[in-house]
């Protein structure tokens, strides 16, 4: 048996799946709170930044998310189940290419930069 072959695939790609759908909730959530503003309209204990901006990073969020989401489910899909790589006839390495996991960190980088801007700002 050669160092990449595996008997009993498990389920380490299916974590690995459900990890992936788990952070991108997660982003997600925090974004819909950013987006939400204040909890008691009119109270500025904490700045924040205007509608249109707040609207701004959420159609960004959406629209980012929309394409990592459906990369993961069409890998998924193609590798049947996270199982083989059509590929190299393989096992497949990651779930998501490399780009998709730069492109979650940057999302992530620039949401905490606005957010730090914001409270700056005021």
């Amino acid at each position: 048996m050669s160092p990449g072959e595996r008997t009993d695939p498990g389920l380490q790609p299916e974590r690995t799946l459900l990890s992936w759908q788990r952070t991108l909730a997660l982003v997600l959530v925090v974004g819909l709170l950013y987006l939400r503003g204040t909890v008691v309209p009119g109270e500025e204990a904490v700045p924040e930044a205007p509608v249109q901006v707040r609207i701004a990073v959420m159609v960004v969020l959406l629209v980012v998310f929309t394409v990592i989401g459906a990369h993961l489910w069409l890998r998924w899909r193609r590798s049947s189940l996270g199982t083989h790589d059509p590929d190299t006839d393989g096992l497949p390495v990651n779930v998501a290419r490399p780009w998709a996991m730069a492109l979650i960190c940057g999302v992530s980088l620039a949401l905490s930069a606005v957010l730090v801007v914001t409270v700056l700002a005021h």
